[in-house]
């Protein structure tokens, strides 16, 4: 279980490519925002983060520059386009970011779904109420077991993720939480 808390939490925080989705318009884009909003990039960022559960904490920074690339501290590797911010292999929020937005990405042979449930969604950690936040879902089913895997990022406006939950949901619906990685302190640059 701690390996897939921390296989989320790099791939949250380093995170196959999709173009936009076609719709929207006008008045999608007028109560939309850039992800630039929801995840500042700046060399000496960084988040502390806490698992549920557990007394472990994990800290990432933001160390360095490579191009257009900004290079955290546990080798990730994230950086802005026009589309949206990214990782090396998909995108973790795409611009126009407005809820109903929706992507994909491949990883592993596997097709990725990701969409922004929410815009208005709220998060209550140690480093304080996060309010008016971008929630991202990604389904995936579990081809052995039946049912699905989901996880969820929170991004709070001006500061990042703030939270991550990993739940099953069992052939019968029935859901259970895996993860839930907290924001416990944050240093972003203005």
């Amino acid at each position: 279980m701690r390996a897939l808390a921390a296989a989320t939490l790099l791939l949250a925080l380093s995170a196959c490519k999709s173009g936009p989705q076609p719709g929207g318009g006008a008045a999608a884009a007028a109560a939309s925002e850039d992800a630039t909003r929801y995840y500042p990039l700046a060399v000496g960022n960084s988040w502390t983060y806490a698992f549920k559960g557990s007394n472990k904490q994990e800290t990432i920074q933001i160390v360095g520059r490579d191009g257009p690339w900004f290079i955290d501290d546990h080798r990730g590797r994230l950086r802005y386009e026009r589309d949206g911010l990214r990782d090396a292999d998909r995108y973790l929020l795409r611009t126009p970011v407005t809820a109903g937005a929706k992507w994909t990405a491949v990883d592993n042979l596997v097709v990725q779904r990701f969409e922004v449930v929410s815009m208005d969604g709220s998060a209550v950690t140690q480093a304080g109420t996060f309010t008016r936040c971008a929630v991202v879902r990604n389904e995936q089913p579990l081809p052995k077991k039946g049912g699905l895997f989901i996880t969820e990022w929170t991004y709070a406006p001006g500061v990042g993720l703030v939270q991550l939950v990993t739940l099953t949901v069992d052939p019968q619906g029935r859901q259970q939480e895996q993860t839930r990685m907290l924001l416990v302190a944050y240093r972003v640059g203005q």
